[in-house]
Parts: C-alpha cells; structure tokens; sequence
C-alpha cells in the first residue's frame, strides 16, 4: 500500500533486529526499562521463553537426531494501553503492535527503543533485521473470499468449501535486498481474534474489536521479509533497510487482493 488507508486489513506488526549478544542484559534491563517507562512504555514483566534447537550427530544420521530446549530470559516492555510493547532479549529487541498507524510512525518508534538500548548497552553489530505484517481479511455478511482475494491465494480453499477446515498456501522468494516468505492462512473462524501462526502466540496485546471475526471462512495474510547479514550497528542503516524490507512485503500484499477489496478497505 502506497499510503495508509481508512479501513486497512493489517491488525498485527512486528520488526525485528538481532544484534550482537550483551551476557550481562540482565544488569541493564532495569535501566532500559525505566528509559522506556518515560518514553510511554510503563508496563515492564520479565519472562522467559522456550526455544529448541536440533543438533546432528557426526555423519549427519537424521535418525541420530536430539532436540535440545532452553529457557532464554526476556523483558516486555508495554504501553499503557497494550496495544505496543518491546520485546528485549539478550541479543535482540522486538517491537510490535496491533494498532499499526503508518510504516514511518511504526519505524519510529522501533528507532526509539533500539535508541535506548545502545545508549544503555553500547551495541557493535547486526546480524539479522526483519519485518512482518499480518492482515486479516473479514468478508462482511453475503460476501466471500473470493470477493477479496484472488484464487492463487486462496489455493484449493476456494473450491473445497464444503467441510473445509483450513487451508494454507506459501512463497518463498529471494529478492535482491532479502527474503520474501508470504502465507495466507484461511480458517473456520468461530469468533474471537484473527488466527495467528503458532511462533507469535500467546499475542498479550489487545487486537483492535473490528477485527473480531464473525463466524465463517476467515484468510490471514501472512508477509515475512527479513535479511540476515552482520554490519555495524547504525540506526540509519536499519531504518534504510527497514524500508527496502517494507517494499518486500507490499509485493506480496500489493498482488493478492482485488479491486473490491481495495474499494472496502479505502
């Protein structure tokens, strides 16, 4: 989308920058925290998150293969609101929202946590930036999916709909600037928040109510641009890039709706 819209589809955003891993985050957490409080993020919770990696015997023998999980620490730094927050772990910091408002304002404040954390931590690179956004698309009563979305979107969905539970299409496309992954979820929705991807669940922000689904076939679309490449830590280059990943991401949305849906999402 070329310029914000009055009734636009997206409900959920997040950018992601991976920098150099600080062990002694812990220590400086409070401090990031209490930076963040002032700049309207007063609502500070540590918690810890699982992740899992799969290590490989010597030889590669898939059959030889073990998971190994680990809780990591992280700290989530909120608006009063929780429509916004942070996510800081000890080597990345996260921004998202369910109240997305324009990409410069989005940017912006990204910009203004990773601000804090470099003042607090001094950050030396970069390994990986990434952005994401999901849209969900709600067809109002006596319309369809199919309404909205053209058919190399909504795959087999659109013509198995009798006892059709979900339905998933993916691309994936390298682009000169990074990698393009997009997905259009379509679900029986049963009421309450548009369907989310296992990785960003449980969502502790408040999705905004035009968003609750009614009940019947529900598409989220699903686009994930990201580049992973070390350089050094400069906020004007990861907003620069930032932008190019923007671009990623509305080749992808830009191509997947129709003429109606742009009329009803104006």
């Amino acid at each position: 989308m070329s310029a914000p819209w009055g009734n636009a589809p997206i409900f959920y955003a997040l950018a992601h920058v991976q920098f150099n891993a600080i062990p002694a985050m812990a220590k400086y957490a409070p401090e990031i925290a209490d930076r963040l409080r002032r700049a309207g993020y007063p609502d500070a919770q540590e918690d810890k998150q699982s992740v899992a990696s799969f290590d490989m015997t010597i030889g590669g023998d898939p059959d030889a293969q073990k998971m190994d999980r680990r809780e990591v620490l992280r700290w989530r730094l909120s608006n009063r609101e929780k429509t916004a927050c942070f996510l800081l772990s000890q080597d990345a910091l996260i921004y998202q929202t369910t109240h997305y408002s324009g990409r410069d304002a989005f940017f912006a404040e990204l910009q203004k946590g990773l601000e804090v954390v470099h003042k607090v931590v001094g950050l030396d690179f970069v390994d990986r930036i990434g952005l994401r956004y999901l849209n969900s698309v709600l067809p109002c009563e006596g319309e369809t999916l199919d309404q909205y979305l053209i058919p190399e979107v909504l795959g087999l969905s659109g013509k198995l709909k009798d006892g059709l539970q979900q339905g998933l299409v993916e691309a994936v496309a390298q682009l000169s600037y990074g990698i393009l992954v997009s997905r259009a979820y379509t679900v029986v929705s049963q009421g309450g928040n548009p369907p989310l991807p296992p990785e960003l669940l449980p969502l502790q922000l408040e999705v905004q109510p035009r968003f609750s689904p009614r009940n019947g076939f529900i598409t989220v679309l699903d686009n994930d641009c990201f580049i992973q490449k070390r350089d050094a830590f400069s906020l004007s280059s990861i907003v620069a890039t930032l932008q190019k990943l923007r671009e990623g991401i509305g080749l992808a949305f830009d191509c997947s709706f129709t003429p109606f849906a742009q009329d009803r999402w104006k």
